[in-house]
């Protein structure tokens, strides 16, 4: 017997929870010289590092009597990189008023809070040209997986919550994958691909062929501005972190 089709109308809007995936943005000062400065220089060597995230300004560390930061300005700054400022946290009610009045929303301090990324400038050839963020406690990881069996394209993200995700099928320039357990690409891995997501740093990336514009083993980056060694490059190879939670690559 053929089911009913349900005739009542959607709802014109519905709440619901999510979980959003951002970058905090620490603020040590809040003086427009200093911060201008800094972040011509932070930028400099990858300016193209983002891609439309969130971001929030951490103000937990800015001393008592700072004056406020020029918000407009300060996410103008970020938006032309990249990024897109929304609120502040951890701020003074004087910080917090002024922030209003510029726009952004003010959160609670006990909310979760993103993931925070400093980006470093190039390193010396011998060194890794890596970006390291401030991991939080890493997150139990449940044993699900994510399989992917078509390309993914310039612009598509596919995140897998909770488990590892496998792609068996193009990880294509401008497209990301991420997993909060480990990544395997059974093709060519052309994007991005960030494992461990939520902390866990025994997370891994596997692909059979190794052509990708950034990697990420829980909050650890390392970009391709250089050539990879040929031993690995456009091959087989696994990414892992050491002890010492620098990224090694290493062919299979």
């Amino acid at each position: 017997m053929p089911r009913r089709r349900d005739s009542r109308p959607a709802p014109a809007l519905e709440l619901k929870t999510t979980r959003l995936a951002g970058i905090q943005v620490i603020l040590n000062s809040a003086e427009h010289a200093v911060l201008a400065a800094h972040i011509s220089t932070l930028f400099a060597a990858t300016p193209d590092f983002f891609g439309g995230e969130a971001a929030v300004f951490e103000c937990g560390r800015l001393p008592a009597d700072a004056p406020s930061p020029d918000w407009a300005w300060l996410a103008q700054e970020l938006k032309s990189r990249g990024l897109n400022p929304f609120a502040v946290q951890n701020a003074s009610a004087e910080l917090a008023a002024s922030a209003t009045q510029a726009g952004l929303l003010v959160l609670n301090a006990a909310a979760p809070a993103p993931a925070a990324v400093s980006i470093e400038a190039e390193p010396e050839p011998d060194s890794e040209p890596a970006v390291h963020a401030e991991q939080q406690p890493a997150a139990p990881v449940a044993a699900t997986t994510l399989i992917i069996d078509k390309p993914l394209r310039s612009g598509q993200r596919v995140y897998a919550a909770g488990g590892d995700i496998v792609v068996l099928a193009a990880v294509n320039p401008g497209s990301e994958v991420i997993a909060d357990g480990s990544i395997h690409v059974y093709a060519p891995l052309k994007g991005r691909a960030l494992a461990g997501a939520r902390g866990d740093t025994s997370a891994r990336i596997f692909t059979t062929h190794l052509e990708a514009e950034l990697v990420s083993i829980a909050g650890v980056y390392r970009t391709f501005d250089t050539a990879l060694d040929a031993s690995v490059a456009k091959k087989p190879a696994q990414i892992r972190l050491t002890d010492a939670s620098q990224i090694i690559i290493e062919s299979l």
